[in-house]
């Protein structure tokens, strides 16, 4: 991961302008002398904030060929179960191009207040719960070649294991959520693929053209149950769907993926990957976060599959 923003002609880091994200006119007019020389298409008015993101900053830019995406990268967001990596997201965007599964790649720069990234502006709404047509793209994605350098996913349960407790040691009911972990071990998927890594709602945009992932900051090779566990997690629903999905979401969903000897493995590792997305909202709550708090009560009560 790229070393924290660091500051420029007085402007504030991302960082200092939090809870809020919003940046000042001097930082805005820096972003916008080097968007000009990455892509000198782009309007230097008019940007539109993009909302939903909890680790990074976008906005929605005006351009001939199609609208961009900026992305400013607030790499001190980062976590173990997401990571925030510019470098993986470009990586990932070029390897994908034209596979009908991530936006177009654009440029990316180290700037004057931290990494960015510009890909092509992908229309339609985000995703609202067609488990369908998720089970059918993360398949797609799954069966994809890996490109080179993708960092590896925990994988089986002693590595999830590892990871929660590194996560949460220190946090209040960190003893209890690993005393409750299962005894027996799962090994590690034999055949890792190419994860998203984050595949939330709010990264998912539905376009004429059917689904799309955004936000790969954190791809991974390993076992395609983290991906389908990050869909199926209540946590997840609620903090970016607003809901928990339906049995019937989550019924279509997996059968769409139609990897049905995948499911025993998936309801073994449950325990773990639910205790790791527990271990993630706890940590979100202790910053001040409400509604992780809340998200990691609804993750307690289990998936409805």
């Amino acid at each position: 991961m790229d070393d924290a923003p660091s500051t420029c002609s007085g402007a504030r880091s991302p960082e200092q302008v939090e809870p809020d994200g919003r940046l000042p006119p001097s930082a805005l007019g820096i972003l916008s002398q080097e968007l000009r020389r990455a892509c000198p298409e782009a309007a230097p008015e008019g940007w539109q904030r993009l909302d939903g993101g909890r680790s990074n900053l976008c906005w929605r830019i005006a351009a001939p060929g199609g609208d961009l995406v900026l992305k400013l990268y607030r790499p001190a967001r980062a976590g173990p179960v997401f990571p925030n990596d510019p470098e993986a997201e470009a990586r990932c965007l070029i390897h994908l191009d034209g596979q009908r599964l991530a936006p177009q790649f654009l440029a990316r720069w180290q700037g004057a207040l931290g990494p960015c990234l510009v890909y092509r502006h992908l229309p339609g709404p985000l995703w609202q719960g067609d488990g369908r047509s998720l089970g059918r793209l993360l398949r797609r994605l799954h069966d994809h070649p890996v490109p080179e350098g993708v960092r590896r996913a925990p994988d089986g349960s002693a590595a999830l294991r590892l990871q929660i407790a590194a996560q949460i040691d220190g946090h209040a009911g960190a003893r209890d959520l690993l005393a409750g972990l299962p005894g027996d071990e799962v090994a590690p998927f034999d055949r890792p693929v190419l994860l998203h890594g984050d595949p939330v709602a709010g990264n998912l945009v539905d376009t004429p053209g059917g689904l799309r992932l955004i936000d790969w900051q954190c791809p991974a090779l390993g076992d395609p149950c983290l991906d389908l566990a990050t869909v199926l997690s209540p946590a997840m629903s609620h903090l970016y769907l607003g809901r928990v999905l339906t049995a019937a979401e989550a019924g279509a969903f997996l059968a769409a993926y139609d990897r049905p000897a995948l499911i025993p493995r998936l309801r073994q590792l449950q325990p773990f990957l639910s205790a790791r997305m527990i271990s993630h909202c706890l940590c979100r709550a202790a910053e001040g976060s409400a509604e992780d708090a809340r998200a990691a009560d609804l993750e307690r009560q289990g998936w409805v599959i």
